[in-house]
């Protein structure tokens, strides 16, 4: 029953959204991306304090769950928790600015080598934290869903090593930020001497 109504909770929304985009409506979107951030921020929470985590593969009525105890729990409470940032600052935004913000904060924001290094590490950790959650618990989370111990093994190496790339070169953009641009200047002018 409690999977049935966050089910049609999140299809409410869904559909909210949709029509506040479509009619253009900014208290539908802002009310609805903020109800996504405090959802996604207390069940995040919930799941730090319990160490219990029930995450459903599907969108289907009756889906498998992955069940996650201690550690890969607090993973998964972590990885809602930084969810509920950006859907809770996408609603303000909105609310604020409509769907026109202002080009010269966007711009600055995207500028900036702190935040954009910041969001930069933050994915990555999103991206580490999730490929930790595939073996931390061993296989007793995915005894519903099934999935073996060498996909999972697989997954997580190929993640982490992924996120291990983005949160260095986040890293590196907040604190030497021309680094990066020198980097691929000087690959591009190498592939491009390469392919004369």
């Amino acid at each position: 029953m409690k999977t049935r109504l966050i089910t049609f909770g999140v299809l409410a929304m869904i559909l909210g959204v949709g029509a506040g985009i479509h009619f253009r409506i900014p208290i539908v979107i802002t009310l609805v991306c903020l109800g996504l951030a405090v959802f996604s921020a207390v069940v995040g929470v919930q799941m730090i304090v319990t160490r219990t985590a029930d995450v459903p593969t599907s969108d289907s009525f009756d889906a498998h769950k992955e069940r996650h105890t201690g550690l890969s729990a607090q993973f998964w409470g972590v990885l809602f928790l930084m969810f509920s940032v950006p859907a809770g600052a996408f609603g303000v935004m909105y609310w604020r600015y409509g769907d026109n913000p202002p080009t010269e904060m966007m711009e600055g924001m995207v500028r900036s080598p702190l935040i954009s290094g910041l969001v930069i590490v933050g994915a990555g950790a999103a991206i580490g934290l999730y490929g930790l959650t595939r073996v931390i618990g061993g296989s007793a989370p995915f005894v519903e869903t099934k999935i073996g111990r060498v996909e999972r093994g697989l997954t997580a190496i190929y993640l982490c090593t992924v996120a291990t790339l983005i949160v260095i070169a986040g890293v590196i953009r907040a604190v030497a930020p021309g680094t990066l641009t020198r980097l691929r200047d000087g690959a591009i002018a190498w592939a491009l001497s390469f392919a004369k």
